[in-house]
């Protein structure tokens, strides 16, 4: 990710004859845009009622990518080859699996996947490049895009607690008879608490500042939809950033305490390291549940925090060792090669998936995507400590964490249209700051004036 001063010194100039183009194109890509959600609840519909799902939401993003694409061509010139050359590069390795072992749905699964990894990049290139055009359209529609999914997941959950829509988690050993949590007509569960922290992220930086009434309503369903997916990524990251993001919008209040606080958040820090350290110990007195239990004995305080996905890491990285050259380590043997050997190729850890199946090159990308996009964020919220900033910022960094652990987020294929645009929009935040400390500033009669 550039910087903002390089980003804006390389603003976009279109010759006046593309606008009208870009301007059908960006109303389109919109429309798109805001309805994704609805595309993807119908594919989970589908499945539910007659046990097979279309391509519908693969076919509906793929046409959305190629628009986004064609925009970007447009405006970013030759800068948009380095999608192609990053997407070769990460298929280096599952390629050479391919006519290894001639495994052609692998190698189709991991074309799907590279795309996963550089869409969010897409999706911000895109954004910004609307924010240049009219700022004013891309302000309202991604304002919309959030509302609309956010309230898209609610109404799903709340049909999942009234017995509609697909289970989040099906019998297991732990549990045989029971179905446990709802996801309404979505598929993925994970995904799902990761796209949930998204919107919710946004709506509560947008609102804290201006209407707390509604940042409490937007954190009382986050909460009830959290707790409908059973996730531990939904729960404590709702409340989390719920949390931060009050936080870092006061920063003029907590500056002139900048040591006092630096000093209990390395006290904080010492604490949690001599709770992970006690944790074995402290896990069999706090009430779990039957499975949590059931984990803690067999694979301790890791098997709980990870559930299970280090064992299935593990057990990968013994397949890449004993089945496939040192050399193809560094290049990554995709899901052409290990999909031949693991039950569970992708083990819902990003860095070590990423590592696994595109080498260096994926792992590379890990850190650099969320390098770029958390110090762009930061770069921001210094700007404009009360802005969007400061949500995207808490979110990149829970995110970061979410993946290391929980996967799902750089692999998912329905968060990177939101969590992208929030990346890519960052001028907009600056700015709507501005007019938010001008409003602040003005009675109720000047108000009044400026309305007229």
């Amino acid at each position: 990710m550039s910087s903002p001063q390089a980003v804006t010194a390389s603003s976009l100039l279109q010759p006046a004859a593309l606008l009208p183009t870009l301007r059908r194109l960006d109303l389109l890509i919109l429309l798109l845009v805001k309805t994704y959600l609805l595309v993807d609840a119908l594919n989970g519909f589908l499945l539910q009622q007659y046990g097979q799902g279309l391509p519908l939401s693969a076919a509906y993003k793929s046409l959305l990518m190629a628009l986004m694409l064609l925009s970007c061509s447009l405006t970013l010139g030759r800068r948009i080859t380095l999608l192609p050359m990053m997407m070769a590069l990460l298929l280096i390795g599952p390629v050479i699996s391919f006519f290894s072992f001639g495994h052609a749905a692998g190698l189709s699964y991991d074309i799907g996947m590279v795309l996963k990894l550089l869409a969010p990049l897409l999706a911000a290139w895109y954004c910004f490049g609307l924010c240049q055009r009219d700022a004013g359209l891309a302000q309202r529609n991604l304002h919309q895009l959030m509302w609309l999914g956010f309230s898209i997941i609610v109404m799903n959950l709340l049909l999942g607690r009234l017995g509609y829509g697909l289970s989040a988690y099906l019998p297991s050993d732990y549990f045989p008879d029971q179905q446990l949590g709802s996801k309404g007509f979505f598929k993925a569960t994970n995904e799902l608490s990761a796209l949930l922290l998204v919107f919710s992220a946004y709506l509560f930086a947008w609102y804290w500042p201006r209407q707390k009434a509604v940042f409490a309503m937007v954190l009382a369903l986050s909460l009830f939809c959290s707790s409908t997916l059973l996730t531990k990524t939904g729960n404590a990251g709702v409340l989390l950033l719920a949390l931060l993001i009050p936080f870092l919008q006061a920063r003029s209040l907590w500056q002139p305490y900048r040591r006092l606080i630096l000093l209990a958040l390395a006290g904080a820090a010492v604490l949690t390291l001599l709770l992970a350290w006690q944790l074995p110990a402290i896990l069999p007195h706090l009430p779990l549940s039957e499975k949590q239990q059931l984990v803690l004995q067999q694979q301790g305080a890791i098997g709980i925090v990870l559930s299970n996905r280090d064992l299935f890491v593990r057990d990968n990285w013994v397949f890449v060792e004993q089945y496939f050259p040192t050399w193809q380590h560094l290049l990554g043997v995709g899901n052409a090669g290990l999909a031949l050997y693991s039950s569970k190729p992708l083990a819902e850890i990003d860095p070590a998936d990423l590592f696994i199946w595109f080498g260096v090159a994926g792992l590379a990308w890990y850190l650099l995507w969320f390098a770029g996009v958390i110090r762009l964020a930061l770069t921001g919220w210094r700007q404009a400590p009360q802005s969007v900033a400061a949500g995207v910022l808490a979110l990149n960094l829970l995110l970061l964490v979410v993946a290391s652990m929980a996967g799902h987020v750089l692999t998912s294929g329905m968060l990177w249209i939101p969590w992208g645009m929030l990346n890519g929009a960052w001028a907009l935040w600056i700015s709507a700051e501005q007019r938010l400390s001008t409003d602040q500033r003005l009675s109720p009669e000047e108000h009044a004036h400026a309305a007229q």
